[in-house]
């Protein structure tokens, strides 16, 4: 009787216990402030301190793009690209050169040679998979860019090298201005920006190519001078794209185009190849390229062609650098697709042949773009980060708020010999949840498991990481 009263009275504590605890309001933790490891590094993103606002991030589908669309698995590839790597914007090329323009304006005669660079094959490539793009994403947006003039308005009558032709009034301004009405009234989609010369002051006598100085000088046509005539031919058109330049081929023939198209109303905004690095360019002579990118500030500036140069772990510190120095506001790879090789500097994202039953190759450039435009959209806004310096690190960080604060997605390139492990503060905002995923060589996009936001990550040496919290 006596140890049945006391299981009785133990009992009904237990339940006063419970009791007491379910009208009681415990403190909740605070997970701005982590338990985290003693040796762990502490990033702290400032909300509030805004930089640029993101166009978003993309890859180009030019040559080869036939390749694609009679592919056996061309779906299979698409939902790739436009669903699963979710990019906010694609280049395209405009393949606009009927034959004997302007007497015939119309396409559906126009040929499929080497002299006019597969137009027709091209034209109807790029047709479909701007189809393709916007069944998966209704949202994605377009750059449209021409390689130079049709023949009859080259002064060499050829794609290839040479400039806009004269005649007895001058430089074919008009002519061209024309020539780009036409492009848009033809072309069955409304591209969202538009370039009117692709690294113009590049020649190649193998390659479509066209020169042009900034300012009109007596050998070489005006590049202002013709986008304006352009801006104002097109102006009145029910749907009128943005304009982008000048596209330069690197960095130094950047900065002269930009200090006059910076004060050009008609430009939107900047696009820039950085062709000038390579895997011998310094660190410090990156960074001093991208500042000199950085400082032309009136107006978004768009990565809008680049690779071969680097390695796939090297190009992710160049996107960082690009954002955090440069204050880029879109970073579109060069390849998205393109032909062969499947590895090395010179890969693709998605890599296959000519044939419609060659397997296609996922590369490690995919997987990196991914680290970037899968959780960083357009509209997003890059935002202020302090790394602590104590423990000592060799991390990289970019940060970005989504434009309704809810969500914050945090890369972070660990370019050091060892681990480090890392934490997370958000000034203002607890977070509630975390996901992280991370590449190293060999292993890409991996999920990272991890409990709690307030947790210590470890970041292997060598390795990007994308972590995304949730307010």
């Amino acid at each position: 009787m006596k140890e049945a009263k006391i299981i009785v009275g133990v009992c009904c504590l237990f339940v006063i216990a419970i009791l007491f605890s379910c009208n009681s309001e415990a403190p909740e933790a605070d997970v701005n402030e982590p338990d985290p490891l003693p040796d762990s590094i502490k990033i702290t993103v400032n909300l509030a301190n805004k930089k640029q606002e993101m166009i978003g991030f993309g890859g180009a589908l030019t040559w080869y793009s036939n390749w694609l669309t009679t592919h056996n698995k061309a779906n299979e590839i698409a939902d790739l690209m436009f669903t699963d790597l979710g990019i906010d914007i694609i280049r395209f090329k405009t393949w606009y050169y009927p034959d004997n323009y302007p007497t015939n304006k119309a396409v559906s005669n126009m040929s499929n040679t080497g002299s006019n660079d597969y137009a027709k094959g091209h034209w109807d490539a790029t047709n479909q998979l701007f189809e393709m793009a916007k069944e998966r994403d209704a949202n994605i947006k377009t750059l449209l860019c021409s390689w130079g003039p049709p023949v009859s308005l080259k002064g060499n009558n050829s794609l290839r090298e040479g400039t806009l032709k004269k005649d007895a009034n001058g430089f074919m301004y008009d002519e061209f201005a024309e020539y780009w009405d036409d492009i848009l009234e033809y072309t069955p989609f409304d591209p969202d920006y538009i370039s009117i010369q692709n690294e113009p002051t590049y020649i190649n006598s193998n390659w479509t190519t066209s020169q042009w100085a900034i300012n009109e000088t007596p050998s070489l046509p005006g590049y202002n001078t013709a986008l304006n005539k352009i801006y104002d031919k097109i102006k009145n058109r029910s749907h009128v794209p943005l304009l982008v330049g000048p596209e330069s081929q690197d960095i130094t023939t950047y900065g002269p185009f930009v200090n006059v198209l910076k004060d050009n109303p008609n430009v939107a905004a900047f696009g820039w190849h950085p062709y000038n690095v390579n895997s011998t360019t310094s660190a410090s002579a990156i960074t001093t390229s991208l500042r000199n990118v950085g400082a032309f500030s009136t107006k978004p500036n768009i990565m809008t062609e680049f690779s071969d140069n680097l390695s796939w772990f090297n190009t992710a510190l160049f996107i960082q650098e690009s954002l955090t120095e440069a204050n880029t506001s879109a970073y579109i790879y060069w390849k998205l697709m393109w032909a062969t090789p499947a590895s090395g500097e010179d890969a693709a994202m998605i890599s296959t042949g000519s044939s419609p039953t060659t397997p296609y190759v996922v590369t490690p450039y995919y997987h990196l773009i991914k680290h970037f435009s899968k959780n960083i959209d357009a509209g997003y806004h890059r935002v202020e980060t302090t790394t602590a310096t104590t423990p000592a690190s060799n991390l990289v960080t970019s940060a970005f708020v989504s434009p309704d604060n809810t969500k914050t997605t945090i890369v972070v390139v660990n370019n050091g010999t060892s681990a480090s492990k890392v934490h997370f503060a958000a000034e203002g905002k607890t977070a509630k949840s975390i996901k992280v995923v991370q590449s190293k060589e060999g292993s890409y996009y991996q999920t990272v498991s991890t409990t709690s936001p307030t947790k210590s990550l470890s970041l292997p040496a060598k390795t990007i990481t994308t972590i995304v919290l949730e307010f």
